[in-house]
C-alpha cells in the first residue's frame, strides 16, 4: 500500500511540472521576455542566431522541447521565438550558439542588447509535427479567424492579416511551419521570408525593393 501511495504520488508531482512548464503558443500576447518562455529541459536543442531556413529579418531563438509547448493543446515540435533585428541578409547562413539553461541565454541576450536587440518576442515560428496536427491547427485557425486568404507561393499555405488583433498568421503545411507575428511595427503591404516568399497584403501595392530597404537589409550586398 506504501509502494502504491508513493508511485501515485510520484506520478502525481510529474504531472503537476508538466502542466505547469506547459506553454500555448495561440494565447501569447506576442511581446513577452523570451527568456520567461524558454524551456527548463537541459536535454533539448536550444538555440541563438541566424538560421537560413527561418530567416525572417531576426533573432532567432531556437526551443526543440515538444513537451514545453503546444498550440491550443494540438502537439508540436518545437518553435523558434523571433526578436527584432537589422540582419544584412549576406550573413543568412546559420550564425549563432547553442545553449542549455536560461542563464546562458541571459548571457547571450545581454550581449545582443549591446546592438540594440530587444529581448521581448515579436512572433514565432511554430514546428507543427505530423499531419493530423496539421489538420487540427488548420481547422481552429479557420474556426477562429475565417477561411483565410490562398498563398499563391506555395501548394497549401493560408494567411490572416488580424488587423484588430494586430497580428499576421501564416499557416504553411508544406514546410511544416505555422509563424504568427505582432504586425503592430512590421509592413502593412507586404511580408517576405523563406517558406512563404513574397506576399502581398490586402492585395495592396507592394514595392519588394522598399520593403526590403523597410526591413534594414540592402539587396545585392
Amino acid at each position: 500500500m506504501k509502494k502504491l501511495l508513493l508511485i501515485l504520488a510520484i506520478l502525481q508531482f510529474m504531472i503537476s511540472c508538466n502542466g505547469q512548464e506547459k506553454t500555448d503558443l495561440l494565447k501569447l500576447n506576442l511581446n513577452e521576455p523570451v527568456e520567461t518562455l524558454i524551456s527548463e529541459n537541459e536535454n533539448t536543442r536550444k538555440f541563438i542566431g541566424t538560421e537560413s531556413v527561418e530567416y525572417p529579418f531576426a533573432i532567432l531563438i531556437e526551443d526543440a522541447d515538444a513537451d514545453k509547448f503546444s498550440f491550443s493543446k494540438i502537439p508540436l515540435k518545437g518553435v523558434y521565438f523571433l526578436l527584432s533585428s537589422k540582419v544584412n541578409n549576406q550573413n543568412i547562413n546559420s550564425e549563432g550558439r547553442i545553449f542549455k539553461t536560461k542563464e546562458q541565454l541571459v548571457k547571450n541576450l545581454n550581449e545582443l542588447k549591446k546592438q540594440n536587440i530587444d529581448n521581448k518576442i515579436f512572433g514565432f515560428r511554430a514546428i507543427i509535427s505530423d499531419k493530423k496536427s496539421k489538420t487540427e491547427i488548420k481547422k481552429l485557425l479557420m474556426k477562429q479567424f475565417g477561411k483565410g486568404t490562398k498563398n499563391p507561393n506555395n501548394e497549401n499555405g493560408l494567411y490572416w492579416n488580424i488587423k484588430s488583433e494586430n497580428k499576421y498568421i501564416f499557416y504553411a503545411p508544406d514546410y511544416d511551419r505555422l509563424i504568427i507575428l505582432n504586425s503592430e511595427n512590421l509592413s502593412k503591404t507586404c511580408y517576405w521570408d523563406n517558406i512563404n516568399g513574397m506576399i502581398k497584403l490586402e492585395n495592396l501595392e507592394c514595392d519588394t525593393e522598399t520593403y526590403f530597404k523597410e526591413m534594414g537589409v540592402k539587396n545585392n550586398e
